[in-house]
């Protein structure tokens, strides 16, 4: 046999082989996707009615007084009064410094922290610790910050406390 027949037929299984393996089997097949009846199709209904007896709904009316004169009338309430008339903002400051011990500023705790500012005459309505997302770096803030909750008014003191606001 010679090399050119036995290519040949090396070619031709090989080309047997790579037809039957791209034929569709039975497991590959979609299924054919179900269709919705058309309206055609669909019985008609009868509209539905109300029984006899039920009534019918109403529009909502506007509220009447009521029927007893005697009736006692609801409470009026004076206006809110803002404590803070300026608003209220959050100021923020870290607990410390990342790499350096005993870098806080000043406060053993965030007791500490409010009552510092209201002694230097600021108006604290709140304050809460919190976690920020911060750089993990020497020399960079904590995550633990102290977050106090002041009038606005106050706000350029804080801020020359070393204090920022949120």
């Amino acid at each position: 046999m010679s090399n050119n027949f036995i290519r040949a037929l090396f070619l031709m299984i090989l080309t047997l082989v790579l037809m039957s393996g791209c034929g569709q089997s039975e497991t590959n097949i979609p299924e054919p996707i179900p269709t919705l009846p058309s309206l055609e199709d669909v019985p008609a209904t009868e509209p539905t009615t109300v029984p006899s007896g039920y009534p019918a709904p109403e529009v909502m009316q506007p509220a009447t007084p009521p029927p007893d004169p005697n009736y006692p009338a609801p409470p009026t309430y004076p206006p809110t009064v803002d404590p803070y008339p300026g608003g209220l903002v959050w100021i923020l400051r870290p607990v410390g410094i990342q790499c350096e011990e005993g870098t806080s500023p000043g406060y053993g705790d965030l007791r500490e922290a409010a009552s510092t500012l209201t002694a230097a005459g600021l108006t604290v309505a709140r304050s809460e610790m919190t976690e920020l997302v911060v750089t993990d770096s020497c020399g960079s803030p904590t995550s633990a910050h102290y977050r106090v909750q002041i009038a606005a008014d106050d706000l350029q003191n804080a801020l020359s406390m070393g204090w920022t606001q949120e």
